[in-house]
C-alpha cells in the first residue's frame, strides 16, 4: 500500500496503533511463551551505532532511483540478535567494517538470542520499530500476521531495482517467500549445517574415532563418561550435551525419519512423529538419557550455560551449527583459557536433514519506513551490502580478523548475523579446521533430505503453531524422561492431530500439488 502525503497521514498513523492493536493478543502469548523458556536469565540490550566511512561498494545501488540520490552513507536502524556473550560494539570491527563496506551508518539495537522472541514480539506490538528487524524464521504466527496485515513492506515489486538483491539463490528466496510475495531479505546459510561436534583429544585418549554409525556414536558417548577422557582420575563426565529441549534432529535422520514431513505415495502428507523411525530415534535419546549420557537438564537449560560443560571438560560433543560453532568454540577458549582441538564427525549412517538454506533475514518496517523514497534507500544499503566488491571486502575482514592473535579476534558468527550476504557463509581461511568444515558441509549437502513442506504456509499451522508445537516437544521430553511410555506419546500425537495437525497435513498437501 503506497500512502499519499497529506491527508492520507493521520489515517496512516490510525492504522499503525490498530497494527499495534490487532496483534496485541497474538503476540503478548508469544512473548509470554518466550519468556517461560528464557527464565533465569537477564534480558539485557544494547545499542549501537557509527558513523561510516568510504567504501568500495557503497555506490553501488545499482538501482535507476538510488543512483539520483546522494551518494552520502545511507543511514538504517536495525533491531538484531547477538549469540555471543556480549553484542558487537558500536566502534567495534563488525559494526564499523560493515560501515565502511557498505558506506553506511547503522544505529543496532542488539538483543541476546534467548530474549529475541520476546523482544520483537514486543516491539511489533509497540508498532514502534526501527527500519529493519531481523528475523530467524518469518513463518512464525506473530510475523506472517504482521506480514499479511501489512506492517512489512512487500519487497518483490522493487527488486529489478537492485541488481545485487536478484542475486540470492532462487530457492532460498522461494523458501523465505510469504504467500508468493518477498518480504524478506536473506542471510544466506549452507543447505547443511548441523552436525556432531566432538572434543578430538577426547576421542584420542579413549581411543576411538570419529563415528560412522549409530553404534559407534553410541560407543563413543559411552567411553566418554566411563573412561575418564580427561585424565583427570575423576568419574565427572558425560557423552553430549542437548540444550533447551530442541532434540538434535539429525538423530532422527540417522534411523530413516523424514525431514519433517513425507509425502506418501498418494500425495499425502505424513508427519515426522507419526513414523517408527522416528520412533526410533526417540527411544535411541531415552537410551542415552537412561544411561546418563546426555545431560539430564536437556529441557531446561539455556545454551550458553549448558556449553559450559564444553568449556569446563564436563562433555565431549553436541550437535550443533558447525560453521558457527566450531569457530566459535574456539574463540571462547580465549576467555576459558581451556585450549583443545575439536573435529566433526561424517554423517552418521550417511543420512542428514537438509535446512532451508537461510538464518531468515531482514523485515522492512513500514512504521520507519514510510514512503518508498525511504524504502529504497534502505534497501541501497543491502543492496551494497551483496554487492560483488563488498563480498570481497567481508572476505578480507574474515581472513584478517583469523590472522590476528587469538585473543584480538572477534567472533564471526556475530559478522553473519549482520550481513545479507553469502560472501563469509562458508569458512574463509586455509587452517586445518577451515578444510575440515568446508569438506563436512559439502559432504553432508550431498547426501541430505529436504523438508517437502518447505514454503508451504498451512493457515492452520500459522494460526495454532505454538500449541502444535508445545504438544509434540511436550510430549518429546517426557518420552525421553520417562515420564510418559509409547503409549503417552502415541495420546500425544492423537491430541495434536485433533487439535490442528490433520489439518495442517490436508492444507500442505493442497499446497503441494498446487505448487507441482
Amino acid at each position: 500500500m503506497n500512502f499519499k502525503r497529506g491527508g492520507c497521514l493521520m489515517k496512516k498513523q490510525k492504522m499503525y496503533k490498530s497494527w499495534g492493536l490487532l496483534f496485541s493478543s497474538v503476540l503478548a502469548v508469544s512473548a509470554i511463551l518466550s519468556a517461560c523458556q528464557t527464565s533465569g536469565t537477564n534480558p539485557g540490550a544494547s545499542s549501537a551505532s557509527g558513523t561510516g566511512g568510504n567504501a568500495a561498494a557503497g555506490s553501488n545501488s545499482g538501482s535507476k532511483q538510488g543512483a539520483a540520490e546522494p551518494a552520502g552513507p545511507a543511514t538504517v536502524s536495525m533491531l538484531n540478535v547477538y549469540l555471543s556473550n556480549t553484542a558487537p560494539k558500536a566502534d567495534g570491527p563488525i559494526v564499523k567494517e560493515t560501515e565502511r563496506i557498505a558506506n553506511a551508518k547503522l544505529n543496532i539495537t542488539y538483543v541476546p538470542f534467548n530474549v529475541y522472541s520476546e523482544k520483537l514480539n514486543v516491539t511489533m506490538t509497540s508498532g514502534d520499530m526501527p527500519q529493519a528487524i531481523m528475523v530467524e524464521n518469518p513463518f512464525v504466527t506473530s510475523i506472517v500476521n504482521g506480514i499479511r496485515a501489512g506492517m512489512f513492506w512487500d519487497l518483490t515489486p522493487y527488486l529489478n531495482e537492485f541488481p545485487n538483491l536478484k542475486k540470492y539463490d532462487p530457492q532460498i528466496m522461494k523458501n523465505l517467500s510469504v504467500d508468493g510475495k518477498y518480504y524478506v531479505i536473506p542471510r544466506p546459510r549452507p543447505l547443511v549445517r548441523l552436525a556432531t561436534i566432538i572434543r578430538k583429544d577426547w576421542l584420542d585418549n579413549v581411543g576411538l574415532s570419529e563415528p560412522k554409525t549409530v553404534d559407534e556414536f553410541y560407543n563413543m558417548l559411552k567411553a566418554f563418561k566411563e573412561k575418564d577422557p580427561d585424565k583427570n582420575g575423576v568419574n565427572d563426565t558425560y557423552g553430549m550435551m542437548i540444550y533447551e529441549n530442541s532434540i538434535p534432529t539429525e538423530i532422527f535422520a540417522w534411523f530413516g525419519a523424514p525431514n519433517n514431513w513425507k509425502v506418501d505415495d498418494s500425495g499425502n502428507f505424513v508427519k515426522d512423529v507419526e513414523t517408527k523411525e522416528y520412533r526410533e530415534g526417540l527411544r535411541f535419546v531415552r537410551k542415552l538419557y537412561n544411561e546418563d549420557l546426555i545431560n539430564k537438564n536437556f529441557a531446561i537449560v539455556v545454551r550458553n550455560e549448558a556449553r559450559k560443560d564444553l568449556y569446563n571438560n564436563k562433555v565431549g560433543a553436541s550437535i550443533e551449527a558447525i560453521d558457527a560453532v566450531v569457530p566459535f568454540y574456539y574463540f571462547q577458549m580465549q576467555d576459558t583459557k581451556n585450549f583443545y582441538k575439536m573435529t566433526v564427525s561424517p554423517p552418521i549412517n550417511g543420512k542428514a536433514y537438509a535446512a532451508s538454506g537461510h538464518y531468515g533475514g531482514a523485515l522492512i518496517s513500514k512504521t520507519s519506513v514510510k514512503t518508498e523514497k525511504d524504502l529504497r534507500q534502505v534497501l541501497r544499503y543491502f543492496n551494497a551490502v551483496n554487492s560483488d566488491e563488498a563480498k570481497a571486502e567481508f572476505v578480507k575482514v574474515a581472513q584478517e580478523n583469523d590472522k590476528k592473535p587469538a585473543a584480538e579476534q572477534f567472533n564471526l558468527d556475530d559478522l553473519k548475523n549482520l550481513v545479507t550476504t553469502d560472501a563469509i557463509v562458508y569458512p574463509t581461511g586455509t587452517t586445518d579446521t577451515d578444510t575440515l568444515l568446508k569438506s563436512r558441509m559439502t559432504e553432508y549437502a550431498a547426501i541430505s533430505i529436504p523438508d517437502p513442506s518447505s514454503a508451504l504456509i498451512s493457515p492452520t499451522q500459522t494460526e495454532k503453531n505454538e500449541q502444535l508445537k508445545t504438544i509434540l516437544t511436550d510430549a518429546r521430553a517426557q518420552y525421553i524422561m520417562g515420564k510418559i511410555d509409547d503409549a503417552g506419546f502415541d495420546a500425544a500425537v492423537a491430541q495434536w492431530k485433533k487439535v490442528g495437525g490433520d489439518q495442517v497435513a490436508k492444507e500442505l498437501a493442497d499446497l503441494y500439488k498446487k505448487s507441482k
